[in-house]
């Protein structure tokens, strides 16, 4: 979650939400689950932070920890709440205090993180040329 942030949140909308659908997709090959509801949600989070990045956020900014920690909450609790209508009886309450709060919070500082990382490295700077030319 905390790279696909990153990636919607640098390229736009349209290169963030196809990342997500295929982060997603590939969650879900790898858990054996629902195949293709991670990819929706994967792909309206990097929809979401891709129009973010153009029209409010600014990438060094420190409220990408509150963005990341609510988007990442969101997601979990729309995942929750989708198993709770479609196989019954999960335990919402004790999923949102029990490991929804402690997993937003940890990508939030992660994602956080790996902007700082990227900033701070002029890591954008090498992604933006449009070609590498070897400088002796």
């Amino acid at each position: 979650m905390a790279v696909l942030y990153c990636v919607g949140l640098l390229t736009g909308p349209i290169e963030g939400a196809l990342a997500g659908i295929a982060i997603g997709l590939t969650q879900d090959l790898g858990s054996a689950s629902l195949i293709g509801f991670s990819g929706f949600t994967r792909g309206l989070v990097g929809l979401f932070t891709g129009l973010l990045g153009r029209r409010v956020l600014d990438i060094q900014s420190p409220s990408n920890i509150i963005f990341l920690f609510v988007i990442s909450l969101a997601d979990s609790l729309f995942s929750v709440l989708f198993l709770e209508v479609t196989y019954g009886s999960v335990p919402v309450v004790g999923f949102f205090f029990g490991r929804a709060i402690l997993r937003a919070a940890t990508t939030a500082c992660v994602g956080y993180g790996i902007l700082r990382l990227i900033t701070g490295k002029n890591v954008l700077g090498w992604i933006s040329r449009r070609s590498l030319k070897k400088e002796f």
